[in-house]
């Protein structure tokens, strides 16, 4: 299991050998991005590490941000909050299981992160005073993913780790506030 809280980790040399056009394409992008390559090539991986290998085995597909604008904009408000606890209860803890092994509060705010930073959810800020947390998500995709991703949310947190949040919608922003016993 990787230990994502870990800051430097010790470093291990590894050859590989590439096909050219790999190889162009990683020094193509290594220049875009302004980093090198193995920097670049220590990104993917840990991509890999951290996501592509668990949701492959789960079944994750990716769709463009307004296919999911498209098809929230055609539910209601009542269905949506309906589909966000009905997955959220029935899901969510698996998911966290399957990747951490346990459940707790800091498995959960892993899992948010990975899911914020890998599937898109939304850009997202952690503060924490002791035991009081407060989250902030932001997005792009509108009220009713707001909508959706509080309720969702919610749902994680009761079945998860047991704790009810306070939180508040915007148009582009939901805002989630508890205290961890």
């Amino acid at each position: 299991m990787i230990n994502y809280r870990k800051g430097r980790q010790k470093a291990t040399t590894r050859t590989i050998r590439l096909p050219e056009y790999l190889d162009n394409l990683l020094e193509r992008d290594s220049e875009d991005k302004r980093i090198s390559i193995n920097s670049l090539v220590n990104s993917l991986i840990t991509r890999y590490a951290e996501w592509d290998r668990y949701t492959d085995k789960i079944g994750f597909i990716s769709l463009p941000h307004e296919v999911i604008k498209l098809l929230l904009d055609s539910i209601d408000d009542e269905k949506i909050r309906q589909l966000a606890e009905r997955f959220g209860s029935r899901h969510a803890e698996e998911y966290m299981m399957f990747w951490f092994k346990r459940l707790s509060p800091d498995t959960f705010l892993d899992q948010l992160a990975l899911f914020c930073r890998y599937a898109g959810l939304a850009r997202y800020e952690i503060e924490t005073n002791e035991r009081d947390k407060v989250i902030v998500l932001h997005h792009e995709l509108g009220r009713k993913w707001s909508i959706f991703l509080g309720h969702i949310i919610v749902q994680i947190m009761k079945n998860t780790i047991k704790v009810v949040p306070k939180f508040d919608i915007t148009e582009y922003s939901i805002v989630f506030r508890f205290f961890v016993p």
